[in-house]
Formats: structure tokens, sequence, C-alpha cells
């Protein structure tokens, strides 16, 4: 029961939310935003896809390094493939991706999976780092556009009340799970195994400055990805530059709301813009096109993985 719920419930909220989208725009409005996208330039749609893909690639080749730092070597088209098999995965049956990823690197690669799931979260720590890292960067640069559009006083107010609640509630849940690592045997094993997977990252030695560039890499290709959109249809020049930095970092925080972020990331992005006077329409027409130019090449590419390398193990 616990299972299907979580893999129903984000579902769900996909199509909550699509249906909010519904609610929130008139018939007129719902026109708009399809004559919008009907007339976005196939251009820059095409270059968007591409910069989307290319960050993909880069993170299945990023992984290869931390494979190697851990004595396990890996083909190039495995790793990659296991990337977009991950998203394609995550669309259909929320964190299932991760699971698909290291079964798939632990059967091609021969890697232990315990280590493979490691050197996933390994990959998912600096991604998150990196990702609160440009939250902090907008805050800093644009301190009254992440204030009036992330927070509100009542929910600073909260945190500022409940802090020790909060503090204490999240120590002793990770209290409580050490004690269950510690005490369950196979579990333990596994999480060794996880563990050193997870440490590979201070196994890179000479390889540091090679994974550092390919992290920068991959998110300057999603925020290109995500800029470039606004060039494909003339009605979106309204919204300044200064507002695509923070509006790319509402929808990377919106994407685990949902099958990757279907529904809430193109809401969040038209209620982020609307507090700077951007028509829904608009900011409506600027999200479904940025979610759907990676929704569209993760179902290519990934189907085209699922597909592809069973083939290639057989041959081989």
């Amino acid at each position: 029961m616990k299972k299907n719920l979580r893999i129903l419930i984000p579902i769900i909220l996909g199509v909550f939310f699509i249906y909010i989208t519904f609610v929130i725009t008139s018939q007129e409005e719902r026109l708009l935003i399809f004559d919008y996208i009907k007339s976005a330039k196939i251009e820059y749609l095409l270059l968007a896809m591409f910069l989307g893909a290319s960050s993909d690639i880069v993170r299945g080749l990023r992984w290869q390094l931390l494979s190697k730092s851990i004595g396990y070597d890996s083909g190039r088209i495995n790793s990659i493939a296991s990337v977009f098999m991950c998203y394609t995965s995550n669309m259909a049956i929320p964190r299932s991706g991760e699971v698909i990823r290291a079964t798939v690197l632990s059967e091609y690669n021969k890697i232990p999976i315990g280590k493979a799931f490691g050197t996933i979260a390994a990959e998912r720590v600096i991604d998150m780092c990196i990702s609160i890292t440009i939250l902090f960067l907008v805050w800093a640069l644009q301190y009254e556009i992440i204030l009036e559009s992330f927070f509100e006083d009542n929910f600073l107010n909260f945190i500022d009340d409940n802090f020790w609640i909060i503090f204490f509630s999240i120590n002793i849940l990770i209290a409580s799970v050490f004690i269950l690592i510690v005490k369950v045997e196979s579990i333990k094993r596994f999480f060794k195994s996880v563990l050193e997977g997870f440490l590979s990252l201070t196994k890179l030695k000479g390889r540091l400055l090679t994974f550092v560039f390919l992290s920068l890499l991959i998110w300057m290709c999603y925020i290109l990805a995500f800029f470039v959109i606004k060039f494909s249809i003339t009605e979106l020049n309204v919204i300044e530059n200064s507002l695509i930095f923070p509006a790319f970092v509402v929808g990377v925080f919106s994407i685990s709301l949902s099958n990757h972020g279907l529904g809430v990331y193109p809401l969040a992005i038209a209620l982020f813009l609307s507090n700077f006077g951007i028509n829904t329409e608009i900011g409506l027409s600027y999200g479904w096109l940025a979610w759907s130019c990676q929704a569209i090449i993760t179902l290519i590419f990934g189907g085209l993985s699922f597909f592809v390398l069973p083939l290639l193990k057989t041959r081989d």
C-alpha cells in the first residue's frame, strides 16, 4: 500500500497542478498559450534540447570519474545511457530512476550495487550543493527578488518559533537511522558498500579538477537550456534577463514535487513571474516550453537507451 502511495501521490499532484493551471486561466488565455507555443521558433527549441541532452551526457561522463576512483572501469555508452534511463524511469515512477540506474551500472559494469548507489548518492550531494549555491547566489545578487518570491513572513516566523523542535526532530531521525544500520547486519553491510561508493569523492585526487569542471558544465548547460527558451517566442521578451536566473532556481526546486515536475514546473515559473507583472499566459508558455524540451529529450534518449543497451550486451 505504501509503495503504491509513493507512486500515486506525485502523479496525483501533477494532475492536480495541471487542474489548478486550468482553473486560474480563462478559455481565451489557454488559447493564447497554445498560440504562443505553436509559434515558437524551432531552432531555439532544438538548441534548448541539445543543451539539455548535453548536460545529461556530461553527467554520464562525470560518473565515470567516480567509478574509476574506486577501481571500476565503466563504458561511456553504459554510463550515459544509465542517466537517460534514470530520468525516463522517474517520469513514470517517482524515485525509481536511481534504483534503475544503480542496477544498470551494476549489471553492465560489474560494480556491486551498493557501491553504485554510493557513487550516485555522491553525485546527488554535489548537485544539491551546487543548486543551494545557486540559490544563495541569487539571494546575494538579487536579494529583493528572491525574498519577495520564495518566502512569506509567516513561513519565516514559523521556522524561527520552532527552530529547536525542528533541529531536535532532524537529529532524532538521523540517530534512529544510524541505530538501525548498526543493529541489522545485512543493512550494515549494504550501507558500508554505499559508504565506500560515496567516499569515491575523496579518491578523485588528480581527477578532482576534471570532476569540478564537468559539474559546472552540467549546470551551465541546464541554465543555458532554460535561458534560450526566452528567444523562441517574441512575446517572452517582456521578461527581464534579471528574472531568468531566479526563475530557473524556482523550476529546479519545484521538479521534485511531481513526476519530473509535471504540472508544477510550468505553474511555479508562471507564479514566480506573475509577481513582477508578467502575464500568466506568458509565464505558462515559458514554463511549458522549458519543461517540454527536457521531457522530449528524456523520453527519446531514455527510450533508445532501454532498447539499445540490452542489444549491445547480447552482441558482446
